[in-house]
């Protein structure tokens, strides 16, 4: 069968690569999403046999479909690794999912641009999407800037179908400040927020035009952070993960509360820190990107931590990105949520966990709210702590990553190629590879693997 390589190490925590063959878990289709194998720390392949390349992305589930948008391959140029655009997948069992192409690509369609902005190529980062009601259309908002963070912003495309084509509208820096990682929020109401590191300093929180293509000003701040996700699990009640600013490097994972009718003026405060055991200091070497909500066919939702392995330290860095899904759910010990790290594991694993109500009342006060200002005609009020007194780097000084690897880097640094699957028969008969794809696809994939390892 092969040499085996220990890849990944946490209590009973193990991953393994095949030299010269690769372990992969055929492609069956799951009868349930929820029954669909996730392996954290791996490289999926589509249905036609190409690596999954959506990085710092999100799911949007429409009708029985999921769509996956992420920044495509991130190929090293001017000194770090850029995308060209944003690919998009779909999936109906989160098992098996199809490529539907770039659905959206910067160095062709950005257009008409900040003269700080210059030319192509450009920064394409942190893609999220949302559906508008009141305009029947999908709204692509992405983190746009120059390859060395020379004019931090948000770029818009539009399209009628969730599948494109997407057409440029513009890029803006939202309430005239820089914008680093973003993401999105959508109330039930259509209500929709933009979310993003601002100036490097904190997390500003904006409600989005009715088009959604503009802000209205900063609702509310919460402590400096990368990768902010926000999510709801009851009316009143929001929740933000995230990271601290290293860049490339992996470190501990943060987790933010609000109680509160809107993110209007809401008051953030830090929770415990929701990881523990063996690779929780660098959040199991990932970085937030999204919080999926899957419901189940009963009705039972899990939350499901999307991140991304950058792979900094690891063979051929930034390229070989992977992705890590983990469950987030109830803490038992106290306040909030908190990340269960497994080799795989499946959705319905963890039903149960998910069905424990989570503690919301804990958690360390929060600074000073930010004084109030004016933004774009409306005043506006921070919530929370560092719009009152920003610290720390700016710019390009803020995403330099350190040059020795953080504790326990090692133990989480390998990629590998997994495909995802749904059913126990097909993990016992994973090594053959011979059900899915024929021998064509799982040559053209160990070879990829081999040379990977190689190289």
């Amino acid at each position: 069968m092969g040499k085996l390589i220990r890849a990944v190490g946490a209590p009973q925590l193990w991953t393994t690569i095949l030299c010269g063959a690769l372990l992969l878990v055929t492609l069956a289709a799951a009868a349930l999403p929820e029954e669909a194998l996730i392996v954290p720390g791996t490289l999926p392949l589509d249905a036609d046999g190409n690596s999954v390349h959506a990085h710092g992305g999100g799911v949007l589930k429409v009708k029985d479909t999921f769509y996956w948008f992420g920044e495509s391959y991130k190929r090293p140029l001017l000194g770090d690794f850029l995308s060209e655009g944003v690919n998009l997948y779909s999936s109906t069992d989160m098992a098996t999912w199809h490529y539907v192409g770039l659905v959206f690509n910067g160095t062709q369609q950005m257009v008409d641009l900040p003269a700080d902005m210059g030319s192509a190529p450009f920064r394409i980062e942190r893609p999220k999407i949302l559906y508008n009601e009141a305009y029947n259309n999908y709204v692509l908002l992405f983190h746009s800037d120059t390859p060395k963070f020379g004019y931090p912003s948000v770029g818009v495309a539009v399209a009628k179908e969730i599948t494109g084509p997407y057409e440029w509208v513009r890029c803006f820096q939202p309430d005239g400040k820089a914008s680093y990682d973003m993401g999105v929020f959508q109330e039930d109401d259509g209500t929709a927020f933009l979310v993003r590191s601002v100036e490097n300093k904190y997390v500003g929180i904006s409600q989005l035009s009715p088009d959604y293509t503009d802000t209205l000003g900063i609702s509310s701040t919460a402590p400096q952070a990368e990768g902010p996700a926000v999510f709801r699990p009851v009316s009143g009640s929001y929740f933000m993960m995230g990271s601290h600013l290293t860049g490339w490097a992996p470190n501990p994972p943060q987790l933010f509360h609000a109680s509160a009718p809107s993110l209007h003026n809401a008051t953030w405060t830090e929770l415990p820190e929701p990881a523990r055991g063996e690779g929780a200091n660098i959040t199991y070497n990932s970085q937030s990107s999204f919080v999926f909500p899957l419901e189940f066919a009963d009705g039972t939702i899990l939350y499901i931590y999307m991140g991304d392995r950058w792979n900094f330290y690891g063979p051929g860095k930034v390229e070989n990105a992977t992705y890590v899904w983990l469950p987030l759910l109830p803490r038992t010990d106290g306040a909030g949520y908190e990340l269960q790290f497994e080799n795989e594991w499946r959705p319905a694993d963890f039903r149960d966990r998910a069905r424990v109500p989570v503690v919301y009342n804990t958690g360390t006060a929060p600074a000073p709210a930010a004084a109030a200002e004016t933004t774009g005609g409306a005043r506006v009020q921070g919530g929370g702590a560092a719009a009152t007194t920003p610290s720390g780097p700016t710019g390009a000084a803020a995403k330099r990553t350190p040059t020795q690897p953080p504790a326990g880097i090692e133990a989480f640094t390998r990629p590998s190629i997994f495909a995802l699957s749904s059913t126990a028969a097909s993990r016992a008969a994973a090594p053959s590879m011979t059900t899915a794809a024929g021998g064509s696809f799982a040559r053209r994939a160990a070879n990829r693997v081999e040379a990977w390892l190689t190289g």
